[in-house]
């Protein structure tokens, strides 16, 4: 009804979830590189899809630094085992990092912090997997995954997971 721009549907599965992939990381890490390497353990099984599908990524990353220190994340994407590109990052901007979550910094060593995005892609017929990497910016301090910077063996210190889940959708 009235004046609108949408695309229909061509098919009886468009827009149909087709499979469902899952991993979840319970254990913890830690860099202080300041270049971005691969975050162990958090890599998406490999999806394989067909014609224009999509694959739906969703990402919940729990971190922590030392209380003012950067953290940031990028997600990468790997077709047919050769190339890995960046499907979604924010602009490039002088020497500004240009990732999927980025200056995150805590404000206390106790904290652990949580950080999520989904996107949408489309990356055409294959296999693909996607994966997050991470660096410290500044290389000043240590960050970790799944825990605080400070990591106390206490009670209201927590140890927490992350989980990269991948779609495909039905074009």
């Amino acid at each position: 009804p009235g004046t609108g721009s949408s695309t229909l549907a061509t098919t009886a599965t468009a827009g149909k979830i087709l499979q469902v992939l899952q991993t979840v990381k319970t254990d913890t890490a830690s860099t202080s590189s300041n270049n971005f390497g691969d975050l162990s353990g958090m890599s998406a099984p490999a999806i394989t899809t067909t014609g224009s599908n999509k694959v739906l990524i969703r990402l919940f990353v729990h971190w922590g630094t030392e209380g003012g220190h950067a953290i940031s994340f990028r997600l990468a994407k790997s077709t047919g085992g050769s190339v890995t590109v960046s499907p979604i990052k924010g602009d490039t901007a002088g020497n500004r990092d240009s990732v999927i979550f980025g200056g995150l910094a805590s404000n206390a060593p106790w904290e652990v912090n949580p950080a999520s995005m989904e996107y949408l892609d489309s990356p055409g017929a294959g296999t693909h997997t996607y994966k997050l990497q991470w660096a410290v910016p500044s290389g000043a301090t240590t960050a970790y995954f799944n825990r605080s910077f400070r990591d106390n063996d206490s009670a209201g210190e927590a140890r927490t997971p992350s989980v990269i889940t991948v779609m495909e959708v039905a074009a």
